[in-house]
């Protein structure tokens, strides 16, 4: 029931995002590692999937879920959003002009878990991100996120761990060069 939850919530950010005209949208695949909360989440390395969004030339929505591939193939999920920024210039320019093709993010945003007596997925995280190297861009319809840190906040035992995502790839539907020949 859990896994189909999930997949709602984020389908359910996702679809809007089509017909609203954003600047671009891109999908996301990756690795995602949760340290310091063993007694929540013991699962450690997770396939991050989901979606990014860009609302401006220099920010963008991040939809990711983060499921378990050990011991259960997908036998849990937690999703985080956040909202990011550029550091070192425009990521699209939703011209026929490419962005930056070496960037970094810094982000804040909010992690659903079920990591709470309820069982159901919740708010239970606040988070700062912080990515460090951003490779491609909207334009060129891919774009790889390599060793993003994330510290998370959980704010039903008070506890401060650190997510880490190796690497995540980027591929994008709408906002690259292919909308602009």
């Amino acid at each position: 029931m859990k896994k189909y939850l999930t997949t709602f919530i984020v389908f359910l950010f996702c679809i809007p995002a089509l017909f609203a005209g954003t600047f671009d949208l891109g999908i996301t695949l990756g690795t995602n590692a949760h340290f310091y909360e063993n007694n929540q989440d013991n699962d450690m390395v997770k396939l991050a999937w989901g979606a990014t969004f860009g609302i401006t030339d220099v920010l963008e929505f991040d939809i990711q879920a983060n499921s378990q591939l050990v011991p259960q193939f997908f036998g849990s999920t937690n999703v985080a959003v956040l909202v990011q920024r550029t550091i070192q210039g425009e990521r699209n320019t939703g011209k026929k002009v490419a962005g930056i093709g070496l960037n970094s993010l810094l982000g804040v945003g909010v992690m659903f878990t079920d990591y709470q007596q309820t069982g159901i997925l919740l708010p239970t995280h606040l988070l700062v991100s912080c990515t460090p190297y951003t490779l491609g861009s909207p334009y060129s319809g891919k774009r790889e996120r390599l060793l993003s840190l994330t510290l998370a906040y959980n704010m039903y035992t008070n506890q401060v761990s650190l997510m880490f995502d190796l690497i995540k790839y980027d591929y994008y539907a709408i906002g690259s060069y292919r909308d602009w020949e």
